[in-house]
């Protein structure tokens, strides 16, 4: 049988969002998202636990944490670059 495509992270948060409603039963979100129940239940939990950021995955968080370092980063360097005399600066 055919593997299906993994979810993306804001389709994951739409699936426990629609769980945490009520609005459908369990089997017509697991039927719209293309999961079995275990997998409807996982998101859920995991976005209940930790919120939407713990079900957009950890690329999301890579992503952030790169973008932390080179603010770090630029900021060593903004502070090294002011007492290197080879700026114009003497």
């Amino acid at each position: 049988m055919k593997r299906r495509e993994k979810l993306t992270g804001e389709q994951r948060v739409a699936l426990a969002l629609d769980l945490i409603r009520g609005e459908s039963t369990l089997a017509q979100v697991c039927a719209r998202y293309k999961v079995s129940h275990t997998t409807a239940y996982k998101i859920r939990k995991a976005f209940l636990q930790g919120g939407g950021e713990a079900v957009m995955g950890r690329r999301t968080r890579m992503i952030e944490m790169l973008w932390d370092r080179v603010a770090r980063l630029e900021r060593a360097l903004g502070a090294r670059s002011s007492d290197d005399p080879a700026d114009g600066r003497e």
